[in-house]
């Protein structure tokens, strides 16, 4: 089903929640940081907030969780489940599982696995996570490979769908993606970032990506006064119509991104994404 989503990174939402910013502690049993800002929406009302206004399906990223007791993890979970919200995928953004250094790789998997246990808390669908900013190479994608197909096996095991994006330097070519993919011998899901596809090959890029995505952040671009640029927009969204695409949008925002957030308020904005899916996909999308 197609359907348009959020994320807590999406448009102005990191701006209400107040710039969290919280990492695992050693021993994976608490979380530090700070809000960098002033929230104005508590993450328990997240969901209720976007369900508000028609969203049905979002992703959270691991900053963004200031508390990950087990009392506070079943209060999140109970406010998605009584919102009617799927959260459709934990995104870890952290970790150097593409990394050279073997020791560096193994404490990243850790990582990740402690993340998935805490995903599987949390009720959600699945998790997305990629191999880093390290430099792909024939070595370091065989070791990634060798990386995502335990992770894939744990991550099944904490009944959770694993995914990756083109994401982050290891990830910006769509080839070594998916070279790590095959590497793996598992079947894993692919976000295709239409913002993380960039320069003079994006279209390639997303044309090999397309055809095995499971789910889409889209972005959109603006030139100097603020206007969408339609004709990129609908280029991105027709390859993924034809493609098959059957998945979740997330409307994350537009580049250049302080100007995007400028000239649109949050819920204006979210419109103006969603309106832009519809016009590709039309009745088939929901929300």
């Amino acid at each position: 089903m197609v359907r348009a989503g959020l994320s807590s990174f999406s448009l102005h939402l990191p701006d209400a929640l107040g710039d969290p910013w919280f990492e695992l502690d050693a021993g994976g049993k608490s979380v530090s940081g700070s809000w960098r800002g002033t929230p104005t929406l508590d993450l328990l009302d997240f969901p209720a907030e976007v369900a508000a206004h028609g969203i049905n399906c979002v992703d959270l990223c691991i900053q963004h969780i200031p508390n990950i007791e087990p009392g506070y993890l079943a209060e999140l979970r109970s406010a998605f489940e009584s919102a009617g919200v799927e959260l459709y995928q934990l995104l870890i953004d952290i970790g150097e599982v593409g990394s050279p250094d073997p020791d560096e790789r193994s404490a990243s998997i850790a990582l990740t696995k402690r993340w998935m246990e805490i995903a599987a808390e949390l009720g959600s669908s699945g998790v997305r996570y990629v191999p880093g900013d390290s430099k792909p190479t024939p070595e370091t994608i065989l070791a990634s490979g060798e990386a995502f197909r335990e992770l894939y096996d744990y991550c099944v095991g904490c009944g959770l769908e694993p995914a990756t994006e083109n994401y982050k330097f290891f990830n910006n070519e769509a080839d070594d993606l998916l070279g790590v993919l095959d590497i793996s011998e598992r079947d894993y899901g692919v976000v295709a970032d239409f913002g993380n596809a960039k320069g003079p090959d994006k279209y390639d890029n997303l044309s090999k990506l397309m055809p095995r995505a499971t789910a889409i952040h889209q972005w959109v671009t603006i030139d100097d006064d603020g206007a969408l640029n339609v004709e990129d927009s609908k280029r991105c969204l027709n390859m993924a119509r034809d493609s098959g695409f059957d998945g979740p949008v997330m409307l994350l925002g537009g580049h250049p991104y302080q100007l995007y957030r400028d000239t649109r308020e949050m819920w204006d904005a979210v419109d103006e994404l969603r309106d832009e899916v519809r016009s590709v996909f039309g009745d088939d999308l929901q929300g």
